[in-house]
């Protein structure tokens, strides 16, 4: 079995295990990525399994203890909540694909903007285990929170959250031949994205458009348009997002460090092949 079906495999087993345990919930796996979607009466969940299958490849000897452990704790997850259980200092912005919020029942109700590529930020509330849940309108009203503030207390979280990104971009000696890769956070890493400080210290250090992409929500590729490697950029970002545990988006976008916006595809003129020319001019 290769690796993508060994996922599923492992995915469908914890599947099995939570929906015999806990009756009256519905559990699947979520379309896209490796993760448990869990539903039930004012319930809905994402489970991430990525760590999990993660460490069960480093400890195989433990994997029974760490599947049971996981089971165990996702217990919390399947308790339904008020929303005067969220707490403003868990808020942070999520960034996930357009396709998985597709899965989810009340993804129109969350309070989110669109970034471009396929992708889509969300106020989310991180919670203990590597697990994080959007949070409609809904629930934050209940808890006294409007969207606006938590619109700008997410985005204050987030921005502390990779508060050292910034001055090692711009302390960085030289800038690597394909560019940056960024995978210090396993569940938040694309909110990268939504931080004006790590946009602007990627332009400044760039000197000039810098292009991104977030194959998996725990990557975020990231390589000056002026450079070289740029030109193999998008074929490098479809290679990752093809191989991830977790797919965003294949998808190019590039800043000048206050903008972020989708880069075109180009279609070859007639009677000759044109590659980048976005970067002239």
């Amino acid at each position: 079995m290769d690796e993508a079906g060994e996922r599923g495999a492992f995915a469908e087993r914890l599947r099995l295990q939570l929906q015999s345990r806990y009756r009256g919930v519905d559990v699947n796996v979520a379309p896209d990525s490796m993760a448990l979607v869990v539903r039930a009466a004012g319930v809905e969940s994402s489970l991430p399994l990525g760590p999990l299958y993660q460490a069960c490849q480093r400890e195989p000897a433990r994997s029974a203890d760490l599947v049971s452990e996981f089971v165990r704790r996702a217990e919390r997850q399947l308790s339904p909540r008020t929303g005067m259980e969220i707490s403003r200092g868990r808020l942070l912005w999520c960034v996930r694909s357009e396709r998985y919020l597709q899965g989810l029942s009340r993804a129109a109700e969350l309070v989110s903007r669109p970034l471009g590529g396929g992708m889509v930020a969300f106020v989310a509330e991180e919670l203990p285990g590597s697990l994080m849940r959007g949070l409609p309108e809904a629930d934050l009203d209940a808890a006294g929170i409007d969207p606006a503030a938590a619109r700008e207390t997410a985005g204050a979280n987030t921005a502390e959250r990779f508060a050292g990104l910034p001055p090692r971009i711009l302390a960085a000696d030289r800038i690597p031949a394909d560019g940056w890769r960024l995978s210090s956070d396993a569940l938040f890493q694309g909110s990268v994205l939504t931080v004006p400080e790590v946009l602007a210290a990627l332009a400044e250090r760039s000197r000039g458009d810098v292009l991104l992409a977030v194959p998996d929500r725990s990557t975020v590729l990231a390589i000056p348009a002026a450079l070289p490697g740029a030109i193999r950029f998008r074929m490098r970002a479809v290679r990752e997002w093809r191989e991830a545990m977790n797919p965003v988006s294949r998808e190019v976008l590039v800043t000048d460090g206050t903008e972020l916006r989708e880069l075109e595809r180009r279609t070859p003129k007639r009677g000759g092949f044109e590659l980048l020319g976005w970067l002239r001019g």
